[in-house]
């Protein structure tokens, strides 16, 4: 019996199936290898009594404002709350276009009593870059910390922030951990999304992130929370407009401009965000990332010019997973089910799958056991009691797959915006625009 038939096949099933697997497979485990070996350690999140040298230094949070009315009381107040000293705080709320009573909530905020400075601006332009570089002009801290107006601030979140800076003066801009706020009265498949998304984010900040930093190859200073050096700041062009990935733009410029020095994370440095409201907003603002991270990387050829194997940051590489791979995942979700057509039984295309699921199962187990093995309270009782939620994982990274594919194509297709429509919106309101051009010309017609 020939078994000349064990090539073509391993070479078929290795293409489509094997490599995504193969890769996501050996970053997983990686983080997870070096987390056994310690190589990333636990950091407790720990107030700070002490200034590091003997000073603290003036801080400027910039809180950009936009119809925000219900999250920004609570935003200023995790601020004002702050074990850092608050004579040092100045926070700037810059308004850019606001028709709600996001005003009004400031100036709640700013009449009770409070030993800091607290301010409030508008600008000409609508968008958060025209806000946060009008802060930035104005702001007078040492250190420049940009907060969405939606997120809620650890109480040592600021000190353990500036104590990284103080600290490390290779340290040039930093991210702050984002962890996801539990959503009260959250029940059936939105509890399960929401329980997903806490686990991808914390995984992403303490771990992925964490590991970037080691390397120098941080991708994204995260807009909710982020902060820099003042003088490296203005060293930039600050945030640019051009494309919608502010953050990541910002990210590259520093990259590029100090490459000898550290763009990283805090992970004691915490913040929480609401989940995601629906899948339509998941859509949106995955489709905006994966939109921005290619418009940023087209607009730094520089960078875009640096090899597979650069030491350091080399945004090829990124591409290599995030689109290079892209077309096997791709060409499995439809070849799969065509199998049948091609010959293959029914049975066959069905165990591949199982053992495809069962492949993506293996990794987010490994995942969920590096964060498990990193995590620190307060975050710790949520993630492990989150254990249940590893076998929906491959389905929801598969998900997000599918909608950042989006955003790569939306480069193509559509002008830059900021908001995205979701397929569903968007084929119906196409749908009803094919109808209306009909309908008039009949109209006229009948009238003529």
């Amino acid at each position: 019996m020939t078994t000349d038939w064990w090539l073509p096949a391993l070479g078929f099933w290795g293409v489509w199936l094997f490599v995504p697997i193969l890769v996501d497979g050996y970053q997983a485990f990686n983080y997870l290898a070096a987390t056994i070996l310690g190589r990333a350690k636990r950091l407790p999140i720990r107030p700070v009594t002490e200034a590091p040298r003997g000073k603290w230094p003036r801080v400027t949070v910039i809180v950009p404002v936009y119809n925000s009315q219900e999250q920004l009381g609570a935003c200023l107040q995790s601020i004002k709350r702050q074990s850092y000293p608050h004579d040092l705080i100045e926070v700037l709320a810059i308004d850019n276009g606001s028709k709600d009573d996001s005003y009004r909530v400031f100036c709640e905020e700013q009449q009770a009593d409070w030993p800091g400075q607290i301010h409030w601006m508008s600008t000409f332009h609508q968008g958060k870059t025209w806000a946060l570089n009008a802060g930035i002009h104005y702001a007078r801290g040492d250190y420049i910390i940009n907060v969405d107006s939606d997120v809620v601030l650890h109480e040592d979140a600021v000190a353990n922030m500036v104590a990284a800076f103080e600290h490390d003066e290779d340290l040039v801009a930093a991210t702050g951990a984002v962890e996801i706020r539990p959503e009260a009265g959250d029940r059936g498949w939105m509890r399960l999304l929401h329980e997903c998304e806490f686990q991808e984010y914390y995984f992403s900040f303490n771990v992925g992130r964490r590991f970037e930093t080691m390397s120098r190859r941080l991708f994204t200073l995260a807009g909710a929370f982020s902060a820099f050096r003042r003088e490296a700041l203005l060293a930039t062009h600050l945030y640019d407009a051009s494309t919608v990935g502010e953050d990541t733009f910002m990210t590259f410029e520093l990259q590029e401009r100090f490459p000898g020095k550290k763009v990283g994370v805090v992970p004691s440095a915490v913040c929480y965000t609401d989940p995601i409201p629906s899948l339509k907003a998941l859509y949106s603002q995955r489709v905006r990332w994966q939109r921005g991270e290619i418009e940023v990387i087209a607009a730094h050829p520089k960078l875009a010019n640096r090899g597979l194997f650069y030491k350091g940051f080399a945004p090829v590489r990124t591409l290599l997973v995030d689109h290079t791979l892209a077309f096997p995942r791709v060409a499995w979700t439809f070849l799969l089910p065509g199998l049948v057509f091609f010959g293959y039984s029914w049975s066959t295309v069905f165990w591949a799958g199982v053992a495809l699921y069962l492949a993506y199962l293996v990794i987010e187990a490994a995942t969920w056991t590096t964060s498990a093995l990193l995590v620190v309270h307060p975050s710790a009782r949520r993630l492990w009691r989150g254990w249940w939620v590893i076998p929906f994982m491959p389905a929801y990274r598969y998900l997000l797959f599918w909608m950042r594919f989006a955003g790569t194509l939306t480069v193509i297709t559509e002008a830059h915006q900021w908001r995205t429509k979701d397929p569903v919106t968007a084929t119906r309101e196409y749908a009803l625009t094919v109808v209306k051009g009909k309908a008039v010309p009949a109209e006229r017609a009948k009238a003529a």
